[in-house]
């Protein structure tokens, strides 16, 4: 009888562990498919992002070579390669030196209005699909010079951006280097193009454009602002580029010579980073670049 009894709890303290290592196991398996989950997450992330690559390497000296101011864009100009009806009704648009179609970071670029009166504001509005900005055109007197820039982040920033009255119906605004701030920039390359709204009253117009990377390297400081900041562009993304402070020879010399490497920026989606220029770095004798196969009116600041 006691071996019976003996023999039964044998019985149940089997299934007991039985059941304990199938528990067990168990843990394991969701413990093993929480780990794979989240190295995989984090594979993918790093498959998104791809990391920072070594770029170039700054030359120890280059001929500074010189090179005069292109074109600027012309909102009249563009009416002719704008769909028809953009010229019997009001329209608002971004135009470049080489027309409305052809919008990239870092170029020069304007903003044009047509059919609106220039006796009120105008209120625009840009949007790539998820954030969306909102900024003022104002009617200004005088004439439209092209001897100032506006602000790099004008349209982005909310700040009144003064247009003038160019005839025709026309309105235009002083040119700027189409650099958006950082988060902006990133969303429409990642967009690839926006939708720009003008309203004043009853009066409104839309239009959507393209906007690409710069693919070509260059290198330049941003204008219309007190800032010293160098926008690096058209390096492939992930690549680390170094950026330079070179000692100008005296004279009718064009040589240029290595002083030190003041730091770098990391390429990012849209192929443009803006790097901030130290005050140690400024002075006529000096200027600021990067890798380039051919230097063209190194920046001082």
């Amino acid at each position: 009888m006691k071996r019976r009894q003996l023999a039964g709890w044998l019985v149940l303290l089997s299934i007991a562990a039985a059941g304990c290592g199938s528990a067990t196991q168990d843990a394991t398996r969701r413990t093993n498919t929480t780990t794979r989950s989240a190295a995989e997450s984090r594979q993918a992330a790093g498959a998104r992002t791809p990391k920072p690559r070594k770029g170039p390497k700054l030359p120890g000296k280059f001929r500074n070579l010189a090179a005069g101011d292109g074109d600027a864009p012309e909102c009249k100009r563009d009416l002719s390669s704008l769909p028809a009806k953009m010229a019997t009704s009001p329209a608002v648009w971004m135009s470049t030196v080489q027309g409305p179609s052809n919008l990239v970071f870092n170029r020069e670029n304007a903003l044009c209005l047509h059919g609106f009166t220039a006796e009120r504001a105008v209120t625009v509005t840009v949007s790539d699909g998820r954030h969306g900005y909102t900024t003022t055109a104002q009617p200004t007197a005088g004439k439209l010079t092209f001897d100032r820039y506006e602000p790099p982040e004008s349209l982005f920033n909310g700040a009144r951006l003064r247009v003038y009255d160019i005839g025709s119906g026309v309105m235009q605004s002083e040119t700027w280097d189409f650099v958006p701030q950082s988060a902006a920039r990133e969303s429409l390359a990642a967009a690839g193009h926006f939708t720009i709204s003008a309203t004043q009253d009853n009066t409104t117009a839309s239009y959507k454009q393209s906007v690409a990377v710069p693919t070509n390297p260059e290198r330049a400081r941003l204008r219309g602002e007190s800032k010293r900041r160098l926008v690096v562009a058209g390096f492939k993304q992930g690549d680390t580029i170094p950026i330079g402070l070179y000692r100008l020879a005296a004279g009718a010399s064009d040589q240029a010579t290595l002083v030190r490497e003041l730091g770098s920026v990391v390429m990012p989606r849209s192929r443009t980073a803006v790097f901030a220029v130290p005050q140690s770095a400024a002075g006529s004798t000096y200027c600021v670049t990067v890798p380039l196969a051919t230097q063209y009116n190194c920046p001082s600041f």
